[in-house]
């Protein structure tokens, strides 16, 4: 084992560019915090590239650093704390690849990464920028055995989104695409229907409709909904039928509902 104890080490500052967006992509790694996490990583069959710990959190982390199967390194409570974005970090923090099971969607390689998802229902997320929303749905759709794919929205490796998504994404079939259409043509293109979630216009009640296999559902911004490009893609609209007590549900909570629907009506 190693000790670190100055702020300034090269391998500290390599950790601590994760923090970006930019910097995960240039190292084409990411960083987790917690003992949780790091527990549902390695229950996936995955070896993290490192752990880092804080010296005073060495002895209660011993045994699950010593199962992870890497490079382990004591730090000191300074150095630890340039590498955490957690308001009260537990003290262990990992360094991991980027997952190679979540792909990065072109127009040249959509329908081949949406086909390799199988046949079960999808959830398209639209421009949604709260990370925990993003994560939130993702644990979601981990629980009903739906895929993800994410079009413009948060980063699906950022800190807020991985502690939302509670190690569902060491688990999940997920996808990123810059553009929604890119994404609707090749669910298209794979013989899925689309069904955007929208809250007026001329949509069928959830409940009132027959979901199909392989359907897949759109979920779109905090603040504008689908994009009315994107509606105009979809095979219809649907809403949730609710009370005049609330305008609408938030995103997390909206997937949540057209995903348990669709699993109830799942043979």
């Amino acid at each position: 084992m190693n000790r670190i104890e100055s702020r300034n080490n090269g391998i500290i500052k390599s950790v601590a560019a994760l923090k970006d967006c930019s910097g995960r992509r240039a190292a084409g790694r990411f960083f987790f915090e917690g003992a949780h996490l790091l527990e549902e990583y390695l229950r996936s069959g995955r070896t993290p590239r490192a752990l880092f710990v804080r010296e005073d959190a060495l002895a209660r982390y011993s045994s699950l650093a010593g199962r992870a199967g890497c490079e382990v390194y004591e730090v000191t409570a300074p150095v630890y704390e340039k590498l955490t974005e957690e308001k009260a970090p537990q003290g262990i923090l990992a360094v991991a690849d980027t997952l190679p099971e979540i792909k990065e969607i072109g127009v040249s390689n959509a329908a081949e990464v949406i086909g390799s998802f199988g046949g079960g229902h999808a959830v398209v997320l639209e421009n949604l920028q709260d990370p925990g929303n993003v994560g939130t749905i993702i644990r979601t759709a981990a629980a009903f055995g739906s895929s993800v794919v994410l079009c413009s929205c948060a980063d699906i490796y950022s800190v807020k989104t991985l502690r939302a998504a509670m190690g569902a994404l060491f688990f999940c079939r997920a996808a990123v695409c810059r553009s929604a259409e890119t994404a609707v043509n090749a669910l298209h293109a794979c013989g899925r229907r689309v069904i955007s979630a929208a809250l007026y216009g001329r949509t069928l009640p959830l409940g009132g409709f027959e979901i199909q296999p392989g359907d897949c559902f759109v979920i779109g911004s905090e603040g504008g909904g689908v994009s009315q490009k994107t509606l105009d893609m979809c095979d219809f609209s649907a809403r949730i039928p609710m009370t005049d007590s609330a305008e609408s549900l938030n995103a997390a909570a909206a997937a949540a509902v057209f995903l348990w629907e669709a699993g109830r009506s799942s043979p």
